[in-house]
Order: structure tokens, then sequence, then C-alpha cells
């Protein structure tokens, strides 16, 4: 759902559009260029566009995709390539930061998202509009236990980095990233779970200069991914 969200879907994959709903009496660019591309429109009252969503943030407009394939932890590596990094986001409830972690990973290149469907939020039409459409073009892993995850990437060779504020962190400005990453990431209030901080091989922490001593979990890794892309492979 969203203006952004499908304007990235008709820019870049349209045959994934099955139908797009909106009220009568939108007009814009977007629903002309979708008619152009002979994507069929469907006219509905906003209340069931709001019921569609399950939000009533759609901007008045609800596309029907074609359903995509979430990947487990062995399909992805089967064709990993020798420099990868991966986010992986632990208990991450909030849809709204669950959708920028999505867009920040495909903006700076990650090779793929991982998350637990069982410890936060799932991928909803909330989250595909906070990420602009991003969750339709980053390779997504949608495991049951992040843990199990963590081993088997370790395993096939990946180091395992978590996000957190801790005497042993070091600082993301002068962290050396390995080829092959996992950066595991966590909620303000959660944060990550003992047991994949026990199972990290490191961690890091983004030092701070302002008054403010955090910035959320979007922004901060955000910051940790540009930094992985000025330091580290690619």
């Amino acid at each position: 759902m969203g203006t952004h969200a499908l304007e990235e879907l008709i820019r870049y994959t349209p045959d994934k559009i099955l139908k797009i709903y909106t009220v009568q009496n939108k007009k814009s660019p977007l629903i002309q260029k979708a008619k152009d591309l002979g994507i069929p429109i469907i006219f509905v009252p906003e209340a069931m566009l709001t019921k569609m969503a399950g939000s009533d943030s759609h901007q008045m407009l609800v596309a029907h995709i074609k359903g995509r394939t979430f990947l487990d932890v062995k399909d992805f590596l089967k064709t990993a390539q020798e420099e990868s990094f991966v986010l992986m986001m632990d208990q991450i409830f909030d849809p709204q930061n669950f959708g920028a972690l999505i867009r920040s990973a495909e903006c700076f290149g990650a090779a793929a998202v991982a998350w637990s469907k069982n410890r936060g939020t799932d991928l909803t039409p909330v989250v595909a509009k906070a990420s602009s459409g991003a969750s339709e073009f980053i390779p997504l892993i949608r495991v049951s236990n992040l843990a199990t995850a963590v081993d088997q990437f370790k395993e096939d060779g990946f180091e395992i980095v978590a996000a957190i504020l801790d005497p042993e962190s070091e600082s993301a400005y002068t962290f050396n990233f390995s080829p092959r990453t996992v950066l595991i990431v966590g909620s303000e209030g959660e944060g990550i779970q003992p047991l994949l901080r026990k199972k990290a091989d490191r961690s890091i922490y983004l030092p701070m200069a302002g008054r403010i001593g955090s910035l959320n979990v979007a922004q901060a890794t955000a910051a940790l991914l540009a930094l992985f892309r000025r330091s580290g492979p690619g």
C-alpha cells in the first residue's frame, strides 16, 4: 500500500502487480502509468482499502501483487557470494522500524535480510509501505529460530557481528568488516536476545557525539550499513 511503494514497483517490477485498488476520485500519474501498462484498476470505497490493508495509511492506493518466496538460510547460502552482507533483525516489533530497516538494507546493497517469524513483527502492508517497496527487491530470509540460523551462517564462513553497547564492543568508525558478515540488530526496548549475543564473534557500537545519546534502531543501522559500504568489501 501507499504511493511510494507502488511507484517503485511500477518503475522496476510492474509484472508483479495483479491489480491496483483505489477510490473513484483518485487521479494521479501513478494511476495513469498503471493503466498504460495494462494493470487493472479497481475502484472501491475508502473503508474497503483500510480493511484490505489493515491500516488507514494507505494513501488511497492498495495493490494486489504476486506472492513472493521467502528463503531459508540453506537456500540463501547456495547462491551467496564470497562478499555478502546480511542484516539480521531480532525482536523488531515496530512495523515502521522493520520496514525502514529493509529499505536501508536494500539501499546499501545488503545481500539479504533475515528475521524470525516468532520474535517480532512480520512482513505486512504497513512494513512494505515503510520500506518504500524495498521488501519486493531484496532477498528475505524468514526463519523460525535465529540461533539456528546464526549457526548455519557461521558454518558457511560468515562472521557474526552484534550491534550492542558493551564494554567489549568495537567502534563502528574503526571496525574492520569481514567479507562475509551477518550484522544482528535489535529493538531499543528488547535489544538482542542473550543467546545471540553469546553466539556473536564480535560486537560493534556507534559512538555518539551529540547531547542525545542514542538513535533508534533504523537510524543506527543505516549508519552502520553506510560504514560497511565505505570500509568493507565492495
